[in-house]
């Protein structure tokens, strides 16, 4: 009967493959039947979009190992199916010559629930290594827009205060280097003005939008960018100080669920046990 499981593995992995396979190709037509406007609203109704999360992802590769691995697993469908199968035949031989006793159905169970895993958490696991650098990211900017404020007024200019901090801010945040270093390349290129249009699009966050806006506004019109710069930063710490404040005032609310399974359930059971203990008694002596 062990036999059987390694064929229903590659059976499962065949139509996998094949359905995935499909569903890329209808995912191609239907893009190259999509309009060009069609194709703008849906990119613009989703938070983060494929564009933008594959920017930040090759970013963060470089300081992640998470995203690296995660990545690779959730790309690559023969390491999939590899790690699978590997692991189910594993599992196999390792109960077939008796080093763990497992019964057949807690055996396909555990090779089912590996299966789901390898499947749905790499992609989810890369998501949340992406949030959770996207969230340091603003929470860390504030003090390198005052380094640069600092660099500002020591009479250093903007691309040179921006290559500045890209080599000396791998100690802060890597992510945050890893960005300005992305900027400064593409600004030897074609000039600071688009490479801040590059960092505005590439990164889906509110604070490194407004960084590069207020750059950008600073470079335009000439306005003093020291001042702008301390303001920024300022207000910056302001809304993660409001944001702050909202999750706490929040908690009340999410505490009434653990409160009343694991506070009130557990008093009401110590109170009306002892009654419904003696109407059991009663009603069996009635019997």
């Amino acid at each position: 009967m062990y036999i059987l499981y390694p064929l229903y593995i590659v059976l499962f992995l065949t139509g996998l493959y094949l359905y995935w396979t499909g569903k890329k190709q209808q995912l191609n037509l239907k893009n190259m039947l999509m309009t060009d406007q069609e194709k703008e609203e849906l990119n613009s109704s989703s938070l983060l979009t494929d564009k933008e999360a594959s920017s930040v992802e090759k970013i963060m590769r470089k300081s992640n190992k998470v995203i690296i691995f995660t990545s690779l697993l959730d790309k690559n469908i023969m390491v999939k199916a590899i790690f699978i199968g590997g692991f189910s035949i594993s599992l196999l031989i390792l109960n077939e010559i008796g080093i763990i006793n497992i019964s057949a159905s807690i055996l396909c169970l555990i090779i089912i629930l590996v299966m789901i895993l390898t499947i749905l958490l790499p992609d989810r696991l890369k998501k949340g290594a992406i949030n959770a650098g996207i969230k340091r990211i603003s929470n860390d900017l504030p003090f390198i827009i005052d380094m640069m404020a600092i660099c500002i007024q020591s009479g250093m200019t903007v691309e040179k205060s921006l290559r500045y901090l890209a080599d000396n801010t791998s100690n802060i945040n890597k992510d945050i280097a890893g960005l300005l270093d992305r900027t400064m390349l593409k600004a030897d290129v074609s000039g600071i003005a688009a490479a801040l249009d590059l960092l505005y699009e590439e990164v889906p966050s509110v604070e490194i939008r407004m960084f590069c806006s207020t750059l950008q506004q600073s470079i335009k019109y000439g306005s003093s960018m020291y001042e702008q710069l301390l303001e920024l930063s300022k207000e910056i710490r302001e809304m993660q100080l409001l944001k702050a404040e909202e999750h706490i005032s929040s908690l009340a609310a999410k505490m009434t669920i653990p409160m009343i399974a694991f506070i009130m359930l557990p008093i009401l059971v110590m109170v009306a046990g002892p009654g419904m203990i003696r109407l059991g008694d009663l009603w069996s002596q009635s019997l």
